[in-house]
Order: structure tokens, then sequence, then C-alpha cells
């Protein structure tokens, strides 16, 4: 049976703990397995695989990765809604994630961004205070 949502992402790591640690902390997301080379996460039924460099030589990005690994999260953004957006900043911050957006609230969503991990930008949000939770 598919319990993925119909949705799976991997991203490429160049530490898989650091990784499955900050999704997990500052996130939420649900460590399902974690070994030194891939992990796999569960975020609202959609599953987040985490793979080593090493776990696929033949990824066709594998040499620029290995070769130009800073760059692995440029010109993406992944969003996660969180319980408490603010709290979720702190804990980003706390877990080495450098602040790109503080918190903010616009037409009832508190949001902030982060860079996490291997320059991966997070989008954090949730329902601003008072506002129902759907």
């Amino acid at each position: 049976m598919n319990t993925d949502g119909g949705l799976g992402i991997t991203l490429w790591t160049t530490d898989i703990p650091a990784m499955a640690g900050f999704l997990h902390t500052v996130a939420g997301l649900e460590v399902e397995e974690l070994h030194p080379g891939y992990a796999s996460l569960r975020a609202n039924g959609a599953r987040i695989l985490l793979h080593a460099d090493e776990a696929y030589r033949g990824h066709p990005w594998y040499e620029a990765l290995r070769r130009e690994g800073v760059a692995r999260g440029i010109g993406a953004e992944m969003r996660f809604q969180v319980a408490d957006a603010s709290a979720a900043y702190g804990a980003a911050l706390r877990a080495g994630g450098l602040a790109i957006q503080p918190p903010y609230s616009q037409d009832g969503i508190d949001e902030c961004q982060v860079m996490g991990p291997d320059g991966f930008l997070f989008a954090l949000w949730s329902e601003a205070a008072g506002e129902p939770q759907t």
C-alpha cells in the first residue's frame, strides 16, 4: 500500500544525521529510518528521503554535487506547516540555521524563512495566533 501521499522528495545532503535532526527539530518531521548514507522522514503523508552523494554515483548531478556541493539547495524552497512559526524559527536558529526572514504575519499566516544544512531554504508557516487551525 502506498502511504506517501503521492509525493516524495529526495534531498542530497552532505550530513544525513544533521539534516534529519534539523527537519525533525524545526519542522516536526517524523524520522522513520536513519542510516549513515540514507534517511527517510515523513511530513504530513509525504516522504522526504535524504541521500548521501555516495548513495547513487549514477545520478546525473553526482559529479557537480561532489565538486560544487555548496550550491546543492539553490533554487528550491521547501514549505512546512508548523504549530508555531516563531517557535520553529527559534529552533532553526538554535540548530544552526541561518536567518533569512524573521517571523512576520500577513493574511492570517505567520511565516519565516531559514537556510538549513547544505543551503536548503525552508519556509516555516502557521496559522496566525487566534486563527482557527484547518
